[in-house]
C-alpha cells in the first residue's frame, strides 16, 4: 500500500446528476495509471451515489475506495494575496489530487473562509490557489497558468479551456495588480471571482 491515496471532490446536483463526471474519472484513471494503483472503472461508477451536494471519492492504491457525502462550501474565497510558499514545478504530486498535501496544507496556514492564497512557482509565475485553478485578463483573454507552471490539471479547468473561455498562458507574480479581480474555478465550487489584495497580490 502507498503511504497516500487519489481522491476526487464532485458536485452532485438537485437531480442527482454528477457535473463533469467522465472528466473526473479520466483525471482519477490518469493519476492511477501514473502512480500504478490498481483502478477498476465499473467498480468506481457503481459505488458513485446520487446523493446531491458535495461527493469526496478516495481511492487507494489496492483499488478499495471510500465515498463521502456532505454540504457544499457555504461560501467562496473573496481575497487573495501571494503564498510564501513557493512551490516546485517538478513535484508530481502538484499534478494529481492526493493526499499528500502539505504544501497546500503549509500555505493555507493563515487562510480563512474570506481569504485565500496563490502559490507561486521557482521562476516566480503564478499556478492556482489551494483550493482552485485560475485565470487573470490579459489583453482582453482570461489566460490561465500553463500546466507545466505546476498545478493541478483541474476538470472545471479543462471544461473551460474546452469551451475557450480561458487560454493557457505564463503570469508572473509581479504583474499581478493590487484589487484586481481573479476569476478562481473548480468543479465543486464552479467559477467565482477573487481580487487580489496587495500590489503583485
Amino acid at each position: 500500500m502507498k503511504d497516500f491515496r487519489l481522491f476526487e471532490t464532485m458536485r452532485v446536483s438537485a437531480r442527482g446528476e454528477v457535473l463533469l463526471l467522465e472528466r473526473h474519472l479520466g483525471r482519477l484513471q490518469h493519476s492511477a495509471d501514473y502512480f500504478s494503483f490498481k483502478y477498476d472503472s465499473a467498480q468506481l461508477r457503481d459505488g458513485i451515489p446520487q446523493t446531491p451536494g458535495r461527493l469526496r471519492l478516495t481511492l487507494s492504491s489496492d483499488s478499495t475506495f471510500d465515498v463521502e457525502v456532505g454540504p457544499l462550501p457555504a461560501r467562496n474565497p473573496r481575497f487573495l494575496r501571494l503564498s510564501r510558499v513557493r512551490v516546485n514545478s517538478g513535484d508530481s504530486f502538484l499534478y494529481h489530487k492526493t493526499t499528500n498535501r502539505k504544501t497546500y496544507e503549509e500555505a493555507r496556514q493563515d487562510c480563512d473562509e474570506e481569504n485565500d492564497v496563490i502559490l507561486v512557482n521557482e521562476r516566480g509565475e503564478i499556478t492556482e490557489t489551494t483550493i482552485a485553478n485560475i485565470a487573470v485578463l490579459r489583453e482582453d483573454r482570461w489566460i490561465t497558468p500553463a500546466i507545466s507552471c505546476g498545478l493541478l490539471p483541474g476538470v472545471m479547468r479543462a471544461e473551460l479551456l474546452a469551451r475557450g473561455e480561458i487560454a493557457e498562458g505564463v503570469v508572473l507574480a509581479n504583474e499581478l495588480v493590487a484589487g484586481e479581480t481573479v476569476h478562481c474555478f473548480n468543479a465543486l465550487r464552479g467559477l467565482f471571482a477573487a481580487h487580489c489584495a496587495t500590489k503583485g497580490c
